[in-house]
C-alpha cells in the first residue's frame, strides 16, 4: 500500500545515529564520511565498526562525530557492536554500507519520516542504481545521478522487509533485538532477518524522499566461494528458524544456483561466478547430510 503525503517538515530534534560496519575499504569509508559531513541535518553521532586501524582513514579536520569500535570481521557482530554503542544515544538508527552514497538531504529526510509516522519501525530509502545488479560505480558517478534524479510527489510504500545497504530503524522498535551472529561474514540474508523481528514492533517502509546510489565495490569481500555457500545455507537456516518462508528460501537458492551455472561459462567479468557455484554445490550437499551451518562459510 502506498500513501502520498505532502512533504516531510524538518525534525532536528529526532537524534539520528549512523552505524557503519566497515573491513579493508579506508578509500570508501572516507568518501562516505565525505557525504556524510555534507548532510543538512548532521549525525548525531557515526559509530565506525571496524576490525583494525587499518580500516578506518579519517578525516584531518571533520564536524563529525566520530566514534571508532573495533572486533572480529563479520558485518551481523560489527552492526551489533554498533548499536551497544548509540543505546540510549539515538532515536532512529542508520545502517550505511560503505560503498553508499546517500544525497545530501537523507538523514535529514530520515528524521522528518520518522518524526512524521510514529507507528513505523524501519525505512529504506530509494536505491536510484545498484552496483551490486551489475557493473561497480564510481563515487563520481553516484553524485551524478543523485543529481539527476528528478524530485517526485512524496510516497511512502508499505514493504516486508528492508535492504541493508541503507535502512534506519527507530531505536524504541529494535530495542531487544540483534543481528544474527551465526550468519557470518558478509552476513547473506542478515537485513531480511532483523528487518522483518523488527516488523513486529511497527511497519517498515520505503520512502522515495530517501535517495542514494549503492556502488558495489568489490574491494573487501568475501571469496566467490564462501558468499556461494551462504547463499544456499543461509537461506535454509532462516526458513528453519521460521524468518522465510520455505518457498522464499527455495527461490533464493534456485535463483542463486541458476544464475552462477549460467553465468560461469566463458568471461565472467569482476563477479567470481564459478567460485560463487562451488559454494552453492558444498551448501547444497550440507543441507542434504543435516550439516546445514551457517558459520561453517568461515571454514571454507
Amino acid at each position: 500500500m502506498n500513501f502520498v503525503l505532502k512533504g516531510l517538515q524538518p525534525a532536528a530534534q529526532i537524534r539520528v545515529a549512523v552505524i557503519i560496519a566497515t573491513k579493508a575499504r579506508p578509500h570508501a569509508l572516507a568518501e562516505l564520511l565525505r557525504l556524510l559531513e555534507r548532510q543538512s541535518q548532521p549525525p548525531a553521532v557515526v559509530v565506525i565498526s571496524a576490525t583494525g586501524a587499518a580500516d578506518v582513514d579519517l578525516p584531518l579536520a571533520t564536524a563529525l562525530n566520530i566514534e571508532c569500535i573495533f572486533g572480529p570481521p563479520g558485518l551481523t557482530a560489527q552492526r551489533n557492536k554498533g548499536l551497544v554503542q548509540i543505546d540510549g544515544r539515538a532515536d532512529v538508527a542508520v545502517f550505511f554500507d560503505d560503498d553508499f552514497a546517500p544525497a545530501e538531504n537523507w538523514l535529514e529526510q530520515c528524521a522528518g519520516l520518522f518524526n512524521l509516522e510514529p507507528d513505523i519501525a524501519g525505512a529504506n530509502g530509494i536505491v536510484v542504481r545498484d552496483g551490486i545488479k551489475g557493473e561497480p560505480i564510481s563515487w563520481q558517478e553516484a553524485a551524478l545521478l543523485i543529481a539527476s534524479h528528478g524530485q517526485e510527489p512524496l510516497v511512502v510504500s508499505r514493504i516486508p522487509d528492508l535492504y541493508g545497504c541503507n535502512m534506519a530503524f527507530r531505536m524504541s522498535a529494535i530495542d531487544e533485538i540483534q543481528f544474527d551472529e551465526r550468519l557470518v561474514l558478509y552476513g547473506w540474508l542478515e537485513d531480511k532477518d532483523f528487518s522483518r523481528k523488527a516488523a513486529k514492533n511497527g511497519g517498515l517502509v520505503q520512502c522515495n524522499s530517501l535517495i542514494g546510489v549503492h556502488l558495489g565495490l568489490q574491494a573487501g569481500r568475501v571469496s566467490g566461494k564462501r558468499y556461494g555457500y551462504s547463499q544456499v545455507v543461509n537461506a535454509w537456516y532462516l526458513y528453519r528458524k521460521g524468518s522465510l518462508s520455505l518457498r522464499e528460501a527455495s527461490v533464493n537458492i534456485l535463483k542463486a544456483l541458476i544464475a552462477n551455472a549460467a553465468k560461469s561459462i566463458g568471461k565472467q567479468g569482476h563477479i567470481d561466478r564459478r567460485g560463487r557455484l562451488r559454494g552453492n554445490l558444498v551448501g547444497v550437499g550440507h543441507l542434504l547430510s543435516g550439516a546445514c551451518r551457517p558459520e561453517s562459510a568461515a571454514q571454507l
